[in-house]
């Protein structure tokens, strides 16, 4: 056998090697994919996806603030994977739902306000270049859009709190150079961008409302005779108030009564509870 065909078959050997290391790659490739596909439709979504879905539900006809302020709870309580729900807010924004979208936003500013740790994890999965996708994305309904640019302008403008996040600022900067126009801020991006948890608790604004009440109505202001006086006067009128109610058919003409007698019969009942502890 000759050099040259030598030479020939070791070149198609060499390309017979190549190209099955190379299909080899690609079905193990492909085998990979498919094993963490069925893996994925195997386990069915997490925890925190399914409270996503409810609270973006495309049925819901405006947003579920309890639900809502649900899931915040569990975030801060730890019964819940921030990341894992922020995941799952940022797979609803870039769905092509306008209704879903919007949920979505509703649900992610809820969670920037209520969660401390919320922005950092916004931060970390990028959640900032989907809401930039979806301003950009023609298709996006202006009322979604609009939500998108006034969040990320309440939050690129808040640079004092979100300081140790620069891609907040930097993407509301972006946007602005590019020429894009805000909405201009509502009255809810108004308000400070975290709110923090009441530090008061209920009995402490229980025995301020009583020191209050206190303050306001003597407590030796009435005589035994006068609170008896004080009981048949308020029960008395909320009788009256409540047979006229139910007797006439001028329901909406009567709600002015009903109020300023009520609040002069609560203002007796106050006083004389108070009397009586």
């Amino acid at each position: 056998m000759s050099d040259n065909l030598m030479e020939k078959v070791s070149a198609f050997g060499e390309r017979l090697k190549i190209g099955g290391a190379e299909v080899g790659r690609k079905m193990s490739a492909g085998m990979s994919s498919m094993s963490f596909k069925v893996k994925e439709l195997l386990q069915g979504p997490n925890q925190a996806d399914k409270l996503v879905e409810d609270a973006t539900a495309e049925t819901l006809d405006d947003p579920d603030w309890a639900m809502n302020l649900d899931i915040c709870d569990m975030i801060n309580h730890e019964k819940v994977s921030s990341v894992e729900l922020i995941r799952g807010i940022k797979k609803r924004i870039v769905m092509k739902s306008a209704r879903v979208q919007y949920l979505a936003l509703v649900l992610l500013e809820t969670c920037a306000k209520n969660c401390e740790k919320a922005f950092s994890e916004v931060a970390a999965e990028r959640v900032l270049d989907e809401m930039v996708k979806l301003i950009d994305d023609p298709q996006t309904v202006i009322n979604n859009r609009n939500k998108a640019l006034m969040l990320i302008e309440a939050w690129g403008e808040s640079t004092s709190e979100l300081r140790y996040l620069p891609v907040y600022e930097e993407t509301y900067k972006s946007l602005k150079s590019r020429g894009i126009r805000f909405p201009g801020r509502d009255n809810e991006s108004l308000v400070p961008i975290f709110t923090p948890p009441c530090s008061v608790s209920a009995p402490e604004v229980d025995t301020s409302l009583a020191q209050q009440i206190e303050h306001d109505i003597p407590l030796q202001s009435l005589t035994a005779e006068q609170t008896k006086e004080a009981f048949d006067v308020a029960r008395n009128s909320v009788e009256l108030l409540t047979t006229v109610l139910s007797s006439s058919p001028q329901q909406d003409a009567l709600q002015v009564l009903l109020i300023y007698n009520f609040s002069i019969s609560n203002y007796f009942l106050v006083e004389v509870l108070i009397l009586i502890r």
